[in-house]
């Protein structure tokens, strides 16, 4: 079997002497595995396709077993910024890793393809980057395989958490995360769950925030409220709510 893809190219490795392992994003296959046997030395077959993050059309056969080999490469678009800023670099990397443990296989491997070639969009930009953006991205990437929270509505009573926080003025945070529920909760309904459930307050800053990774593009992220109290706080209540409901080993997140 042979075919074409345009993929991501989000990890690679050496083996032997020339070869080369290559971890791929398809928007049609999702991550996937193929060796450039090699890959270290041909400037003809694969020039300037083999680095981290570049997006080339690969043409790909099947070789014995169940391997796929990389037969040539055309590269299609490569990150600049990224070769000399560490800091988003290492960015880019850990979302990476967490592409590869959580979108396996084609189910909702367009959307996963899209968000991660929009956050390497972003980061070759001049837009902010906040210190919590790996985990803004873990979140947003759930969000979209269907563990996704409402941001406007209590989960247990339907109550508008945009009036709970209006209406409670006396209630520093009225909207509460317990990260065993499937959603928010406002202030009423967060007294009625057990004692013993970890919860995490969200105020009107951090849900502004949760609000804009569930419904604008990573691109935009930028734009988002700059109050680190408020960033920090929504990222340590999807965090955890995504290790209850995704679980995690040797700081790898498995879906279940």
């Amino acid at each position: 079997m042979e075919f074409n893809d345009c993929s991501i190219v989000l990890r690679l490795g050496g083996f032997r002497e020339s070869d080369l392992w290559v971890h791929l994003l398809s928007p049609s296959r999702g991550v996937f595995s193929a060796f450039a046997f090699g890959g270290s030395k041909s400037r003809r077959r694969f020039s300037g396709c083999l680095d981290l993050f570049n997006e080339v059309r690969f043409h790909i056969k099947s070789g014995r077993g169940s391997y796929l080999a990389l037969q040539e490469g055309v590269l299609l678009k490569g990150p600049s910024r990224l070769r000399h800023d560490w800091r988003r670099l290492g960015v880019a990397a850990n979302c990476a890793l967490f592409v590869e443990s959580f979108c396996k296989g084609p189910e909702g491997a367009e959307k996963t393809h899209a968000l991660f070639a929009d956050l390497l969009n972003c980061l070759e930009t001049d837009a902010p980057i906040s210190a919590f953006l790996p985990m803004f991205f873990r979140a947003r990437l759930a969000f979209e395989q269907g563990y996704a929270l409402d941001p406007d509505f209590c989960s247990f009573c339907g109550a508008s958490l945009a009036d709970s926080h209006a209406h409670r003025p006396g209630q520093k945070n009225p909207t509460v995360l317990p990260v065993n529920a499937q959603g928010l909760l406002c202030g009423g309904c967060a007294g009625k769950i057990r004692a013993d459930v970890r919860r995490f307050p969200l105020g009107r800053g951090g849900l502004a925030i949760l609000r804009a990774l569930i419904r604008t593009p990573v691109s935009a992220w930028g734009r988002m409220p700059e109050d680190e109290n408020s960033q920090k706080e929504c990222a340590m209540a999807t965090e955890a709510f995504l290790q209850y409901n995704i679980g995690s080993a040797a700081g790898k997140f498995l879906r279940n």
